[in-house]
């Protein structure tokens, strides 16, 4: 019989707990390796919360295309001085290409302290950020992520992209910096052989320089210096110029180092030293040529653009019409409009340029704004300032005219990209405007605003034709964004060759040969209907001076044109009655409109009869309508206007007026 050896029990427990903790260990994630300067850098922090930002922050971003583990290493500020440093708890993972933020209170200073990121011994540093000071809800950032940091505080983005460009321009590119400047516009032009011309200049505010700031940064940034070809001046707002003697384009010259060659302005009006001192007097000696509404901000431009002693003044142009600017490597600019030339106002006589300043409803300086095709190769840009396209009035005074309606004539054919006008107000991109350019891409400038910028109209218009839409912010947080893409900074568009282009991180386009949209429709006398007829007038007056009042026919015009229907005919029944009259020559009748005819109390028969429109051959009809007995003072009409007629006629005549 066999004989088993005795094992004591603690020997075999361990045997037993051997295999287990072999298993155990090996089992067991072996620690990650340390990652490398720069591939995790300090992306972004807040230091000074007030209100919309509730706490400190650090956002940290993973350079690199693989995930890095961040546990155990350290969040700190300056060193040997203020809070204790902050660990990142163990097992904390970020992704390629994204973001760890951790929050904090009362660890950051709101002057001059440093942000660091330190390994897991405490002692390395692998990233860090002095600053001076920190603005109240506002953020040190990088831009773009990872990249340099911005020479300005930004609006902060946490755990989201800063925005920004990875590159600065390089020769060979034509590319259109659309930068962001919150509520305004600015926008930078460079052509492959570096020719740059700025459009805009704007602050969110008349107090306010922070945009000058800002965009001369991001001029350094791209060109490398601060030396522009050209700068254009849309119109005389502050979100799209500033004010003199504290931001915009007179901050650019005068305390940014910024210089041009040629500043393109508007024809607004001009300064004239009447008393001979040498300081203009914005008050009285102004000679204004183009001008609608008035504001300090477009006074004190005037008196220091048109003063040849100042920096602008030096270099001031207003350029003619229709001046194609040819910059020798494939990009041309050209003006389409200026200071509303051609522009009627509602009542079609008179013209919105000229000096308006004194009217009781003057127009909107918007309407002043200037317009430019930029074209490279088969790529084509359009940008016009505030540009609007509707005629209304304002509740504030003054009045909106249809300038997008020529500015779209003299472009006349499908663009590429649309720098969409007034930051997407409902007084601008009209139907009719977007019927014809029918831009593959839009681009809106906008910032936080009580306006109702961008309008959900626009968007729907722009998107029911394809248009992809880029922002530069969420701007009016009630709209209805799908299929809009929210950039939450600067916008570039760049093309190597003028046959492709790219909205820089997101997606590719293919420029074309322009096409012209088919022509619209013509219209004439046929397309005029007969909307209400009156054929029992009433007695008019008393006493002796009682007399019978007019017959009349009322003709409307449901077309988009205005019609002439002179030498036309009205006629009652075919064979007998009275005899035909002829329309005076010369009666048109606008889009929409109507005309009425009159005559005295005999052609048409109370007790039923024809009424005819006919052709100026006095025989061809355009158009009829067949009553019956009629009361005094009552009409046959149709409903709506053009509609069917009525069947029953009504004691309540609408002479010359709508129907509905």
């Amino acid at each position: 019989m066999l004989t088993l050896p005795r094992i004591r029990p603690l020997t075999l427990l361990a045997l037993f707990l051997f295999p287990l903790l072999l298993l155990l260990l090996t089992s067991q994630a072996a620690p990650a390796a340390l990652f490398s300067p720069g591939d995790v850098t300090i992306n972004e922090f807040v230091a000074a919360p007030q209100s919309t930002q509730s706490s400190e922050w650090v956002e940290l971003y993973n350079t690199t295309n693989a995930t890095i583990d961040l546990g155990g290493y350290w969040i700190d500020d300056i060193a040997g001085g203020g809070g204790a440093p902050k660990q990142i708890p163990a097992g904390t993972l970020i992704g390629a290409g994204s973001y760890y933020v951790m929050s904090f209170s009362s660890f950051l200073n709101n002057t001059n302290d440093e942000v660091r990121l330190l390994s897991p011994d405490q002692i390395t540093v692998l990233d860090s950020r002095s600053y001076g000071a920190a603005s109240y809800d506002k953020s040190w950032c990088r831009k773009p992520d990872g990249g340099n940091w911005y020479s300005v505080e930004c609006e902060p983005s946490q755990a989201g992209t800063n925005g920004g460009f990875g590159n600065s321009w390089q020769p060979g590119n034509f590319e259109v910096y659309f930068f962001d400047v919150e509520q305004g516009h600015s926008h930078l032009i460079v052509t492959p052989s570096g020719k740059s011309i700025l459009v805009e200049a704007g602050e969110v505010s008349w107090n306010s320089g922070s945009g000058a700031a800002t965009i001369a940064a991001k001029i350094q940034s791209v060109l490398g210096h601060k030396n522009l070809d050209y700068m254009v001046v849309s119109h005389y707002h502050v979100d799209h110029l500033g004010y003199v003697g504290i931001g915009g384009f007179w901050s650019l010259l005068e305390e940014h180092g910024v210089t041009a060659n040629v500043l393109l302005d508007r024809d607004g009006g001009q300064w004239v030293d009447s008393n001979n001192d040498g300081i203009c007097d914005p008050e009285l000696e102004i000679q204004w040529h183009n001008v609608g509404t008035l504001s300090n901000t477009a006074k004190y431009w005037v008196c220091y653009a048109t003063d040849v002693r100042t920096r602008a003044g030096a270099i001031r142009q207003v350029l003619p019409i229709g001046t194609t600017l040819d910059f020798g490597d494939g990009v041309t600019m050209k003006l389409l409009l200026r200071d509303a030339d051609g522009v009627m106002q509602a009542d079609g006589v008179t013209p919105v340029s000229g000096n308006h300043s004194l009217d009781a409803l003057p127009p909107s300086e918007n309407d002043y704004s200037q317009s430019f095709l930029i074209k490279y190769g088969k790529l084509e840009f359009v940008t016009g300032g505030d540009s609007g396209g509707e005629y209304a009035t304002s509740g504030f005074g003054y009045s909106y005219n249809d300038v997008e309606a020529h500015v779209g004539n003299r472009i006349g054919h499908e663009i590429e990209v649309l720098h969409v006008n007034h930051h997407g107000s409902s007084h601008s991109t009209s139907q009719g405007f977007v019927d014809i350019v029918k831009p593959d891409v839009s681009v809106i400038s906008c910032g936080d605003n009580s306006y109702g910028h961008p309008a959900q109209s626009v968007l729907d218009r722009l998107l029911a034709i394809g248009s992809d839409i880029y922002q530069s912010n969420l701007c009016d947080p009630t709209r209805n964004y799908t299929g809009v893409t929210i950039a939450n900074g600067d916008i570039l568009l760049r093309s190597l060759n003028g046959l492709t282009y790219d909205m820089v991180g997101y997606e590719s386009y293919a420029a074309s040969d322009p096409v012209a949209p088919p022509p619209p429709p013509s219209y004439g006398p046929a397309d005029v209907r007969i909307n209400e007829i009156l054929p029992a007038p009433g007695t008019v007056g008393t006493g002796k001076k009682a007399t019978t009042g007019n017959e009349w026919v009322e003709f409307y015009n449901p077309t988009t044109q205005a019609i002439d229907i002179g030498g036309t005919w009205v006629d009652d029944i075919a064979g007998g009655g009275g005899s035909p009259q002829q329309i005076p020559a010369g009666t048109i009748i606008p889009a929409g409109g109507f005309y009425v005819w009159e005559t005295a109390s005999g052609l048409l028969n109370n007790t039923g009869d024809d009424v005819r429109y006919l052709a100026t051959d006095g025989a061809t009809v355009y158009d009829a309508h067949t009553y019956g007995s009629t009361s005094t003072n009552y009409s046959w009409y149709r409903s709506p206007n053009g509609g069917a007629w009525s069947p029953t006629a009504d004691s309540t005549p609408t002479k010359g007026a709508s129907n509905n």
